[in-house]
């Protein structure tokens, strides 16, 4: 190469080099900028890497630093071990963490146990329902021993309820979303568990609010359901649930299980999610109790017929609340007693059962013989609140009025009283039975009475005997029984006379028996 080229090609290099210089710097002041944002992520959070006791990864969780342990904990589950009881979460050297310890960089950490007591174990395990990252619902624990499954656990635990999401389930928290809670896992230590949502479909909404209601030791009553759309008010889905009685305590309503105590539900409060409820009581007065047992009466399932009070401190029997309350005629049924409500059928009252509190019956029917249907309706006459006078049957099929019931059934005499007839016993007064009623059950009447006249000036307006007809008197009283019915025949003859006679004499000592049960031919 001659001197001249070479001369040129060094200042062409000379110049390339002056070209590349910006970039090379430019590529340098990036790369520093790019290692300075990633030590400045690092330096703002920090990993908690969980590990099986044998150094199996579990899970890493990343927060900001300076976080306490226990958020990183969340929904971590540590295997189970047989024989074993999970004590909590240490550092490879064995020093165990705290809940409250701040994570300032990345560790590891591995589960830790402790062997199971075998005799007389009171291990427990705890179960935290939350409704947020932080905003605790409520704990509840079983003993380990008795190998408890969650759904025991979930029982009566209240979801919060989101505008436009339907409760699906709990479930544990995860880096990758919640992952269900199998109702019918074993609790196998202390679990963190979440709620779970689905979006409500916005047209033809069928969703459903259903109202578990519970007795004061978990034990379930009854549950009810309602479309969510319809908007449907509490006071709806209690009405005719009934609370356990409990001794030297009175209902008061029901509320929501809480960590700081019940919480009354409004009943006017719209229900808006899957709710369970409780009931809640305050202590009974002890002096002048004047408190009242309830049950009220019903035909349907909404349909109150009566309500029937008496004082609690009378322990009085649930016949006596059911004597004359009328349960209403149902084609082809015959009416059975009365009954509580259940989600497994109605359940029969027991008549000498003591009603403990505010009950709700429900009329219990079976279905009518439909050949030779021997049914009977039998009205039982009193005297007073249990005197029994006597009872009259007819068959049920021949539609039998009260009137033919009622015939020579003897009301007994009250001073000062006029019988005015039979009624219906009734919280607001006796309901007088209508003689042309078609008796439709087994009714239970009572005596009526007014007051008779006070008035004493009674003039003795009656005529003087007649005298012939007084003799005929005396005379009467000393003839025999068959001397007055010849006397009543008197101008027949022959087998005329005595055939009267005869039926006389049966007619009148017919009247002395009184008849029980009358049936029709």
């Amino acid at each position: 190469m001659s001197f001249g080229k070479k001369i040129i090609a060094g200042v062409a290099a000379v110049a390339t080099l002056a070209a590349l210089a910006p970039a090379v710097a430019m590529a340098d002041t990036a790369q520093n900028q790019n290692s300075a944002t990633s030590s400045q992520a690092k330096e703002e959070y920090a990993t908690v890497t969980f590990y099986t006791a044998d150094g199996h990864s579990i899970q890493g969780v990343t927060w900001q630093k300076g976080t306490a342990f226990s958020q990183y904990a969340l929904g971590i589950q540590a295997p189970t071990i047989e024989g074993k009881t999970f004590t909590g979460w240490a550092y490879s050297e064995g020093t165990m963490l705290k809940d409250t310890d701040q994570v300032f960089a990345d560790i590891a950490v591995y589960a830790t146990y402790a062997d199971t007591p075998t005799q007389d174990d009171n291990t427990q395990y705890t179960v935290s329902f939350y409704a947020g990252a932080d905003q605790l619902i409520q704990t509840v624990s079983y003993y380990a021993k008795d190998k408890a499954k969650f759904s025991q656990y979930a029982l009566g635990i209240q979801a919060p309820a989101v505008e436009g999401k339907t409760f699906t389930g709990w479930g544990f928290a995860s880096n990758d979303g919640n992952v269900a809670v199998d109702p019918d896992a074993e609790v196998t230590g202390n679990w963190a568990v979440y709620p779970m949502y689905k979006d409500t479909p916005t047209s033809e909404d069928k969703t459903l609010n259903t109202v578990s209601f519970y007795n004061t030791k978990n034990e379930l009553i009854q549950t009810v359901s309602y479309y969510a759309k319809d908007k449907v008010k509490f006071s709806t889905y209690a009405a005719g649930i009934q609370a356990p009685a409990v001794e030297g305590k009175t209902f008061t309503g029901w509320g929501f299980a809480s960590n700081d105590g019940d919480v009354a539900v409004d009943p006017n409060t719209v229900v808006t999610g899957n709710w369970a409820v409780y009931p809640m009581y305050k202590n009974a007065e002890k002096k002048d109790d004047t408190t009242q047992n309830v049950v009220s009466f019903y035909a349907g399932t909404d349909k109150l017929i009566q309500t029937v009070g008496y004082y609690a401190k009378d322990h009085v029997k649930f016949s006596t609340y059911a004597a004359g309350i009328q349960a209403p005629a149902v084609e082809g049924k015959i009416f059975t007693g009365w009954g509580f409500a259940s989600n497994d059928g109605d359940v029969a009252v027991d008549p000498d059962a003591e009603v403990t509190g505010n009950w709700a019956v429900y009329a219990m029917y079976k279905d009518a013989p439909t050949e030779d249907d021997t049914t009977q309706n039998v009205v039982s006459f009193y005297a007073g609140t249990d005197k029994l006078i006597q009872t009259v049957g007819y068959y049920a099929k021949d539609h039998v009025k009260f009137s033919q019931y009622a015939l020579g059934i003897q009301a007994p005499a009250v001073e000062g009283k006029i019988f005015t007839g039979w009624g219906f016993a009734s919280n607001d007064g006796d309901v007088a039975v209508d003689p042309d009623a078609e008796v439709t059950g087994n009714w239970a009447v009572y005596a009526m009475y007014k007051d008779a006249p006070t008035d004493d000036s009674k003039k003795d307006d009656s005529k003087p005997a007649d005298t012939t007809k007084k003799n005929d008197t005396k005379g009467n009283t000393k003839k025999t029984v068959a001397q007055k019915i010849k006397k009543a025949v008197l101008g027949n003859t022959g087998a005329t006379v005595g055939g009267v006679a005869v039926f006389a004499v049966l007619a009148l000592l017919g009247f002395a028996g009184i008849t029980v049960l009358r049936k029709r031919a």
